[in-house]
């Protein structure tokens, strides 16, 4: 299950709002440039620096440092994000609770917010959240962000790309597909600058080339929505255990799932759920189509909004639901959630 409540502090003297989050219950490295200690990116806040995620998963945690000793898996500049989501059990799952804001995937871009040693602060753009107008924020080691990526940065914006849609694809460093650099994640986009029968050329965060297999990536020019196209994207996933604040293939939340599902069909929603409940349109329940979202919230369906799935019909939902479960298939009015029925939303006709 995901959830954001999110609430008013006093800090200090002052009483200003803002928000918290809270959720309730690879590969050698890449040629590029990871930020650099004596950049501009200096310790402090107000800075303007773009740059995109250079590793396989990002995670981005709520506070910079160190984290647990298995927490080094994902850390590092060359991370294992199958080691180390696969070498957690329920309770390990059940620690990133509060501790994990969101996950970003090799190449998404970010803005550079503050730099506290040798970690950074960003905004995922690719992200939305009412949480930083730049994108969703969180802490990352800097050694995972290629600061000097204004050749990627551009060709992402205006050359076609070519999306991962598998659960995963080997990205090469050559165009016979014989050298592995590292596995990228579901939905990994990137810019496409040249295709032959044999590999796909793509551009690097970093600014250097990469080669992908044609089967393992479409362009993203050619996404669309089709109801029977996004269910059959979320049934690729059933199984796969819950990770708090997880937006890839190596572990979902509930609304990191269906923001992903969605980013599939060409479609951006916002990344927490209660959030994408104020976008697209009401539905009914009777009226419910493949596709839509369905929303559920405290106090028997009238408080907070606390979980999200996807409606697949005959009265069934797939969906993410918490730390000790996996992505599942149940009725909408069943399971620990039955009763806490808030509402639908359709983002496609």
């Amino acid at each position: 299950m995901k959830s954001m409540l999110k609430g008013s502090v006093l800090l200090v003297a002052l009483a200003a709002l803002f928000y918290l989050p809270h959720r309730m219950a690879a590969g050698p490295g890449f040629p590029g440039s990871p930020a650099p200690g004596g950049s501009s990116l200096s310790d402090g806040a107000g800075l303007t620096d773009r740059g995109a995620i250079n590793v396989p998963l990002a995670v981005l945690w709520s506070e910079p440092g160190r984290k647990r000793e298995h927490d080094e898996l994902i850390l590092r500049e060359n991370g294992d994000p199958a080691a180390w989501a696969g070498g957690m059990d329920g309770s390990m799952r059940l620690w990133l609770v509060g501790k994990v804001e969101t996950m970003a995937v090799y190449g998404e871009p970010v803005v550079i917010l503050e730099r506290s040693g040798d970690w950074l602060k960003v905004a995922v753009q690719t992200q939305k959240t009412s949480l930083n107008e730049k994108g969703y924020p969180g802490w990352v080691p800097a050694a995972q962000v290629a600061a000097e990526s204004a050749v990627f940065l551009e060709e992402l914006e205006k050359l076609p790309c070519v999306v991962v849609t598998g659960k995963s694809a080997p990205l090469y460093a050559d165009a016979g597909l014989t050298k592995p650099l590292a596995m990228l994640c579901y939905q990994t986009r990137l810019p496409l600058l040249g295709e032959s029968g044999r590999a796909v050329t793509v551009r690097l965060p970093g600014g250097g080339t990469g080669y992908l297999a044609p089967g393992d990536v479409k362009r993203a020019d050619a996404l669309a929505f089709t109801r029977d196209g996004i269910v059959n994207e979320a049934r690729k996933f059933l199984g796969l255990p819950y990770l708090w604040g997880g937006t890839s293939s190596y572990g979902f939340d509930c609304s990191g799932f269906v923001m992903r599902l969605y980013q599939s069909q060409g479609i951006s929603i916002p990344r927490d759920a209660d959030e994408q409940a104020t976008e697209g349109f009401a539905v009914e329940k009777d009226g419910l189509l493949p596709g839509d979202l369905v929303f559920y919230a405290a106090k028997g369906g009238s408080g907070q909004i606390h979980h999200v799935g996807m409606y697949i019909g005959n009265g069934l939902m797939i969906h993410s639901p918490n730390s000790s479960s996996a992505v599942r298939i149940e009725a909408i009015d069943g399971g620990d959630y039955g009763g806490e029925f808030w509402g639908a939303r359709r983002y496609a006709p």
